[in-house]
């Protein structure tokens, strides 16, 4: 199949255009090596077990229109490099594990939704998600912990000035009787005292 038309290649040609190797069971990463056969216009490895993530030599294959990863079990991000082959003009990745942003370029922006479908990961244009709000919640969790640490250590120190404030008047209030009347009772305390220091040390003595 190549842009829903399907075609039939009776043979191989020498320079290789088209890989059609959909709806088998095939398993194991995609090879980078893919990246060397730069004559391609068709590639579908859709419909298998492939796993791991999208090569990244793929940019290399600047000739290539038609790209169906659908029906795999691929994971990671779109390699964002994909988005300068400009003559790509059909990308099918759907069904898959694939998370991230997707690729800026043209030709992504303009598939169709179902292009990208079940890959709960992905985000941005043209899915209906946008990656920037993906971001935002997971900054809330962090943002509202240390807003609770904040208001508990704030409350730590209105307790501990409510706390203090009466000692501290208490004290001042007393200093300043203390200082300034000369209380009688505080004469007599140390009148005492100095009256049985001077007796003891004359007994020692």
């Amino acid at each position: 199949m190549n842009k829903g038309v399907e075609l039939t290649y009776p043979r191989i040609l020498t320079l290789l255009n088209a890989i059609d190797i959909s709806g088998n069971k095939l398993q194991g990463e995609i090879p980078e090596s893919i990246g060397l056969v730069k004559n391609l216009i068709v590639l579908n490895l859709s419909s298998n077990s492939f796993s791991g993530n999208i090569p990244s030599s793929l940019v290399n294959l600047t000739k290539l229109e038609s790209l169906d990863l659908s029906d795999n079990k691929l994971s990671g991000q779109i390699p964002p490099a994909l988005g300068v082959l400009t003559s790509l003009s059909k990308i099918i990745v759907s069904h898959n594990q694939l998370i991230g942003p997707i690729p800026q370029g043209t030709q992504f922006q303009t598939q169709d939704v179902s292009c990208f479908e079940d890959n709960l990961g992905l985000c941005g244009r043209p899915l209906g998600n946008s990656c920037g709000d993906k971001d935002r919640e997971k900054s809330q969790v962090p943002e509202s912990e240390e807003e609770e640490e904040e208001d508990e250590e704030v409350l730590s120190w209105i307790a501990a000035a409510i706390a203090l404030t009466p000692g501290v008047i208490s004290g001042f209030t007393i200093g300043h009787i203390v200082i300034t009347q000369k209380p009688h009772w505080l004469v007599k305390i140390f009148g005492v005292t100095s009256l049985t220091i001077r007796f003891v040390t004359k007994w020692c003595i």
